[in-house]
């Protein structure tokens, strides 16, 4: 089932006697095994111990993606697709369900201030004050003077009054606002967040240091403006079943890794809550960019990694190589291995520490060749496929 070394014993099998095997329970289908043609069923339920994808430009790495996405969506499971390119997915996956673009997307608050803590200020301590300042921004609509007199209602007095005891009154009305429906503007914020920092002590350095790296940052908050799908509306639409391929391809970085982490979390949040299975597939493009340790995205990922298989919810993740730095909480809840012609050498050492690759040689492999191993394989060893050439042919075994 794997590439053939010289000298070893050879035995012809005809495709018909491969057919009538029953390897696994309502299979999916992406692709044939090279020399025989028979049609290789793999196991979906291995989604849920999830899976990596990985394959140099030029291998078909994201065609086979889609043609996974196709059969297991096919096969009743729901199926979120984060298309980082916008080049791959968007239009090809367009017709099994829906496209949602970042520009139309609304993050949760709390993502929004963990990004720009974690990308823009890269200082954890002020993860307070950045978030008490989009509340209040919202709060207050981004006027300086309503936005302190919030703070002044919830007890954040100014630095040189904390001797006088602060009187607790908020206005829920005004805390209750929708983010979304604010005008929001950077030049603003900065204001707020500057009265934020200063009635919690913050020395004149760090204020000003703070305000230096959001104008570097090209974290644009005016492009909040006008955006009127929630994260959880995502998630909403997700579970409906098919394809919900969400486009992150314009914005910039930090913006991405908000809308990413707030409809994953979204996702396991609603699994958890409803304590029922969910049987989605979360499929992450350049992956090495989300699931690498330290990125801002890796914590809720690796959260899924963990907990995710109980309720159905499981990770694809598709990359050009295997990521030695893969956050630690992810690559070793990884149980599925498809790859390709690889970038590096020691990619195949580190895969073997994940899957068996025993009897493995890339060097053989063209365009749309891969190997599957693990829970995915109906076999114990790896076993070469070639995809399918079209999206239509994908298809599971319920409707074959």
């Amino acid at each position: 089932m794997t590439a053939v070394s010289t000298g070893a014993r050879v035995e012809l099998v005809e495709r018909g006697d491969l057919e009538g095997l029953k390897l696994v329970d309502d299979p999916i289908y992406i692709g044939v095994h090279p020399a025989s043609g028979w049609p290789l069923p793999l196991d979906p339920r291995a989604v849920d111990y999830h899976i990596a994808v990985v394959g140099a430009t030029g291998s078909g790495k994201s065609h086979l993606v889609r043609l996974l996405a196709a059969a297991l969506a096919k096969q009743g499971r729901s199926v979120v697709v984060f298309d980082h390119t916008g080049l791959d997915y968007v239009e090809q996956l367009s017709h099994l369900g829906r496209v949602i673009r970042d520009t139309e997307v609304f993050p949760e608050l709390s993502s929004i201030a963990e990004v720009i803590v974690q990308e823009v200020f890269r200082d954890d301590k002020l993860m307070d004050d950045v978030e008490i300042a989009l509340y209040t921004y919202v709060a207050s609509e981004g006027d300086l003077g309503r936005a302190e007199a919030l703070l002044d209602s919830i007890g954040l007095v100014e630095y040189s009054k904390r001797g006088v005891r602060a009187s607790f009154n908020p206005s829920w009305d005004a805390w209750s606002k929708e983010p979304s429906e604010v005008e929001w503007s950077g030049i603003k914020f900065q204001e707020v967040l500057d009265t934020v920092m200063l009635r919690v002590g913050r020395h004149a350095s760090t204020r000003a240091r703070a305000r230096f790296r959001l104008m570097k940052s090209g974290l644009d908050l005016s492009k909040l403006g006008g955006r009127e799908v929630k994260a959880e509306e995502i998630v909403d639409r997700a579970l409906e079943g098919g394809v919900t391929v969400v486009d992150i391809s314009t914005e910039p970085m930090p913006v991405r890794y908000s809308i990413v982490r707030s409809v994953v979390s979204g996702l396991l949040r609603r699994a958890e809550m409803e304590r029922r299975r969910v049987d989605t597939a979360i499929v992450v493009d350049e992956a090495q960019i989300y699931a690498a340790k330290g990125q801002p995205t890796a914590g809720v990922l690796a959260d899924v990694a963990r907990r995710g298989r109980k309720w159905g919810l499981g990770l694809v993740l598709a990359s050009q190589r295997w990521v030695a730095d893969l956050d630690p909480g992810i690559r070793a809840n990884v149980n599925s291995v498809v790859f390709s012609s690889l970038q590096a050498s020691t990619d195949l050492e580190d895969i073997g520490r994940v899957v068996s690759v025993s009897a493995v040689d890339v060097d053989v492999l063209g365009t749309g060749d891969f190997y599957v191993c693990g829970l995915l394989s109906p076999f114990r060893r790896p076993i070469l496929v070639h995809t399918f050439s079209k999206l239509e042919d994908a298809y599971a075994g319920r409707g074959a």
